[in-house]
Protein backbone atom coordinates (compact mmCIF):
# COMPACT_ATOMS: atom_id res chain seq x y z
CA UNK A 1 0.00 0.00 0.00
CA UNK A 2 1.90 3.30 -1.30
CA UNK A 3 -1.42 5.39 -0.24
CA UNK A 4 -4.80 6.09 1.29
CA UNK A 5 -7.28 8.60 1.07
CA UNK A 6 -8.07 9.57 4.46
CA UNK A 7 -11.32 11.93 3.46
CA UNK A 8 -13.73 12.60 -0.02
CA UNK A 9 -13.83 16.16 -0.56
CA UNK A 10 -16.46 15.01 -3.62
CA UNK A 11 -19.05 15.76 -1.89
CA UNK A 12 -19.18 18.96 0.18
CA UNK A 13 -22.48 18.18 1.99
CA UNK A 14 -20.40 16.15 3.98
CA UNK A 15 -18.72 18.47 5.99
CA UNK A 16 -19.54 21.51 7.96
CA UNK A 17 -17.91 24.92 8.30
CA UNK A 18 -15.72 25.98 11.34
CA UNK A 19 -17.20 29.26 12.04
CA UNK A 20 -19.14 31.67 11.11
CA UNK A 21 -15.93 33.41 8.97
CA UNK A 22 -16.39 30.09 7.05
CA UNK A 23 -18.62 30.96 4.03
CA UNK A 24 -20.10 29.88 0.72
CA UNK A 25 -18.98 26.00 1.06
CA UNK A 26 -20.14 24.54 -2.05
CA UNK A 27 -18.93 21.85 -4.71
CA UNK A 28 -15.90 22.70 -7.23
CA UNK A 29 -15.94 20.76 -10.53
CA UNK A 30 -12.78 20.24 -10.54
CA UNK A 31 -10.09 19.29 -8.50
CA UNK A 32 -6.14 18.32 -8.92
CA UNK A 33 -7.59 14.75 -8.87
CA UNK A 34 -9.79 15.49 -11.83
CA UNK A 35 -13.44 14.24 -9.88
CA UNK A 36 -14.29 17.76 -8.16
CA UNK A 37 -13.25 19.00 -4.84
CA UNK A 38 -15.03 21.77 -1.96
CA UNK A 39 -14.48 25.55 -1.90
CA UNK A 40 -15.07 28.12 0.80
CA UNK A 41 -14.11 31.69 1.52
CA UNK A 42 -13.05 33.59 4.45
CA UNK A 43 -14.81 36.22 5.77
CA UNK A 44 -14.58 38.40 8.84
CA UNK A 45 -17.30 36.98 10.39
CA UNK A 46 -18.91 37.76 14.06
CA UNK A 47 -16.83 34.27 15.49
CA UNK A 48 -13.65 36.42 14.83
CA UNK A 49 -11.40 33.58 14.15
CA UNK A 50 -8.16 33.77 12.22
CA UNK A 51 -8.73 30.67 10.00
CA UNK A 52 -11.19 29.52 7.29
CA UNK A 53 -12.10 25.60 7.19
CA UNK A 54 -14.33 23.05 7.28
CA UNK A 55 -14.47 19.81 9.03
CA UNK A 56 -16.55 16.09 9.33
CA UNK A 57 -17.04 14.05 12.45
CA UNK A 58 -17.61 10.63 11.02
CA UNK A 59 -15.39 8.97 9.48
CA UNK A 60 -14.15 5.92 10.68
CA UNK A 61 -9.99 5.72 10.67
CA UNK A 62 -8.24 3.20 12.66
CA UNK A 63 -5.13 3.24 13.29
CA UNK A 64 -4.11 0.48 14.99
CA UNK A 65 -4.71 -2.64 12.57
CA UNK A 66 -5.28 -2.91 9.06
CA UNK A 67 -3.75 -0.96 6.01
CA UNK A 68 -2.97 2.18 8.64
CA UNK A 69 -1.46 0.66 11.05
CA UNK A 70 1.29 0.37 8.50
CA UNK A 71 2.14 3.94 8.23
CA UNK A 72 4.81 5.22 10.47
CA UNK A 73 5.99 8.90 11.24
CA UNK A 74 8.74 9.25 8.44
CA UNK A 75 5.78 8.79 6.02
CA UNK A 76 3.37 11.71 4.78
CA UNK A 77 0.26 13.31 5.16
CA UNK A 78 -0.29 14.67 1.72
CA UNK A 79 -2.89 18.01 1.22
CA UNK A 80 -3.99 18.69 -2.48
CA UNK A 81 -5.45 22.44 -2.30
CA UNK A 82 -5.71 25.57 -4.16
CA UNK A 83 -5.93 29.55 -2.81
CA UNK A 84 -6.33 32.09 -4.88
CA UNK A 85 -3.54 34.31 -3.00
CA UNK A 86 -0.91 33.97 -0.62
CA UNK A 87 -1.00 37.12 0.53
CA UNK A 88 -2.71 37.16 3.75
CA UNK A 89 -2.27 33.26 4.49
CA UNK A 90 0.06 32.11 7.35
CA UNK A 91 -0.46 28.29 7.12
CA UNK A 92 -2.91 25.22 6.27
CA UNK A 93 -3.50 22.38 9.30
CA UNK A 94 -4.78 18.96 9.03
CA UNK A 95 -6.42 17.45 12.16
CA UNK A 96 -7.20 14.28 12.79
CA UNK A 97 -9.02 12.90 16.03
CA UNK A 98 -11.52 11.44 18.28
CA UNK A 99 -13.59 14.87 18.55
CA UNK A 100 -12.49 19.04 18.06
CA UNK A 101 -10.67 18.88 21.95
CA UNK A 102 -8.38 15.59 21.46
CA UNK A 103 -6.89 15.67 18.20
CA UNK A 104 -3.05 15.37 16.27
CA UNK A 105 -2.25 18.52 13.87
CA UNK A 106 -0.30 19.17 11.08
CA UNK A 107 0.94 22.11 9.65
CA UNK A 108 2.34 23.31 6.15
CA UNK A 109 3.81 27.06 6.33
CA UNK A 110 3.04 29.55 3.45
CA UNK A 111 6.32 29.44 2.54
CA UNK A 112 5.98 26.39 0.46
CA UNK A 113 2.60 27.66 -1.40
CA UNK A 114 1.88 28.93 -4.51
CA UNK A 115 -1.14 31.06 -5.60
CA UNK A 116 -3.61 30.25 -8.20
CA UNK A 117 -2.39 26.95 -9.13
CA UNK A 118 -3.41 23.44 -7.49
CA UNK A 119 -0.48 22.09 -5.53
CA UNK A 120 0.05 18.59 -3.46
CA UNK A 121 2.66 19.63 -0.48
CA UNK A 122 3.12 16.91 2.50
CA UNK A 123 4.61 16.98 6.02
CA UNK A 124 6.00 13.63 8.07
CA UNK A 125 3.21 12.27 10.27
CA UNK A 126 5.94 12.44 12.70
CA UNK A 127 6.03 16.25 12.87
CA UNK A 128 2.70 16.84 14.75
CA UNK A 129 1.31 18.91 17.04
CA UNK A 130 -1.17 17.54 20.08
CA UNK A 131 -4.64 18.94 21.59
CA UNK A 132 -6.01 17.53 24.49
CA UNK A 133 -5.13 14.17 24.60
CA UNK A 134 -4.57 13.73 21.32
CA UNK A 135 -6.09 11.24 18.82
CA UNK A 136 -6.95 7.53 20.11
CA UNK A 137 -5.15 5.46 17.68
CA UNK A 138 -8.42 3.37 17.31
CA UNK A 139 -10.92 5.51 16.51
CA UNK A 140 -10.70 8.67 14.72
CA UNK A 141 -13.82 10.25 13.40
CA UNK A 142 -12.80 13.53 13.11
CA UNK A 143 -11.13 15.42 10.87
CA UNK A 144 -10.38 19.22 9.79
CA UNK A 145 -8.99 21.30 7.32
CA UNK A 146 -7.97 24.87 7.82
CA UNK A 147 -6.13 28.02 6.08
CA UNK A 148 -4.81 30.75 8.62
CA UNK A 149 -4.47 33.47 8.20
CA UNK A 150 -1.86 36.58 9.36
CA UNK A 151 -5.39 38.35 11.48
CA UNK A 152 -9.10 37.67 11.95
CA UNK A 153 -10.81 40.38 9.41
CA UNK A 154 -8.57 38.86 6.39
CA UNK A 155 -10.78 37.77 3.63
CA UNK A 156 -10.01 35.14 0.65
CA UNK A 157 -12.40 33.70 -2.20
CA UNK A 158 -11.91 30.87 -3.65
CA UNK A 159 -10.19 28.08 -1.14
CA UNK A 160 -10.49 24.99 -2.36
CA UNK A 161 -9.72 21.17 -1.34
CA UNK A 162 -9.80 18.01 -3.24
CA UNK A 163 -8.26 15.33 -1.08
CA UNK A 164 -5.88 14.95 1.95
CA UNK A 165 -4.22 11.08 1.76
CA UNK A 166 -1.59 9.23 3.62
CA UNK A 167 1.53 8.19 1.15
CA UNK A 168 4.77 6.10 2.44
CA UNK A 169 7.91 7.53 1.94
CA UNK A 170 10.00 4.72 0.77
CA UNK A 171 13.71 5.45 0.76
CA UNK A 172 15.64 4.84 -2.28
CA UNK A 173 18.95 2.79 -1.53
CA UNK A 174 21.61 3.70 -4.35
Amino acid sequence: MQFYDLADFRDYTKWTVLSNDTVNLAQYAYGLSGAGAIEFDKYNGTNDKTYAGVYRSDLAHDFTGGVLSQFCSEDRLVVSFYVGALTDIASLTVELGTSASHLHYWTIADTGMTASTWQSLSVKLGARGITGNGMTPGSVPYMAVKVNFDAEDKALEDIRIDRVYLVKNTPTVS
